[in-house]
């Protein structure tokens, strides 16, 4: 086993190198594949991040690297609820989207004690521990990344061009607007912007370049403490906690 795999035990989703990686194009059904697969990519990287910083984790930053797990488990939240409220009761109509929301069941219960076990470091009522931030991690975050990889061929360009061309991009602007209307700004849009190779795909996410400008340049500025374990700043550049 390399270090780079005790480091990042989860592997990333493997992306095509097309086109749309790179700009947003008027291929709904391309561009939302793959954009999903992006999205996966940035939980995988938080995952990885806080298994390799959880032993590492520095007295007087525990409360901090809780509110960074949270955050993490905040935007898989929602993420999941987007799926089940807009995307998968449309995509049923001609696709079984049945086992993804089985398998969204099938981890709630090991990310809910991670959370549980995260508010009380945050909250100050509980001793940080290393060790056993990484089981609770572990326990949920096995099939979570297997799901994570396993939904991705069934959201594939070829099945979703199976689709209604029209419904598809009804729910995806109704997605939309439900994202710019998120409560989360201060957290899950700076946590999304230091999860993401922005070499791999320079203008996602695809939302308004105000909202982007927003979560690079002032969200972050809130919890700033909590970036410092992300994979990269809020500039885009890779970084490591405590080097």
């Amino acid at each position: 086993m390399t270090v780079s795999d005790v480091e990042n035990p989860y592997p990333l989703i493997s992306l095509p190198i097309v086109p749309f990686l790179a700009a947003v194009t008027d291929d709904l059904a391309a561009y939302m594949s793959c954009d999903m697969a992006l999205v996966h990519n940035v939980f995988i990287r938080a995952i990885n991040s806080i298994w390799r910083n959880a032993p590492l984790v520095k007295p007087g930053d525990e409360v901090a690297f809780a509110g960074y797990s949270l955050c993490c488990l905040s935007a898989i939240h929602a993420h999941h609820h987007g799926e089940e409220t807009f995307l998968f009761p449309f995509f049923q109509t001609k696709l079984d989207m049945s086992h993804n929301v089985e398998q969204h069941e099938s981890f709630h219960a090991g990310m809910d004690a991670f959370e549980q076990y995260m508010n009380h470091i945050f909250n100050r009522k509980d001793k940080y521990d290393g060790e056993k931030t990484r089981a609770l991690l572990k326990a949920f975050a096995d099939p979570l990344v297997q799901h994570l990889h396993e939904e991705i061929p069934t959201i594939s360009e070829e099945r979703l061009r199976l689709l209604d061309k029209d419904g598809l991009q009804k729910v995806s602007d109704e997605l939309e607007e439900h994202i710019k209307n998120f409560p989360g700004k201060l957290t899950v849009f700076p946590f999304i912007m230091t999860h993401h190779n922005f070499e791999e795909a320079p203008n996602w996410p695809a939302i308004p370049a105000s909202i982007k400008w927003f979560a690079r340049n002032i969200a972050p500025f809130r919890h700033y403490s909590y970036w410092r374990f992300s994979p990269y700043t809020r500039a885009g550049v890779p970084q490591k906690y405590g080097a």
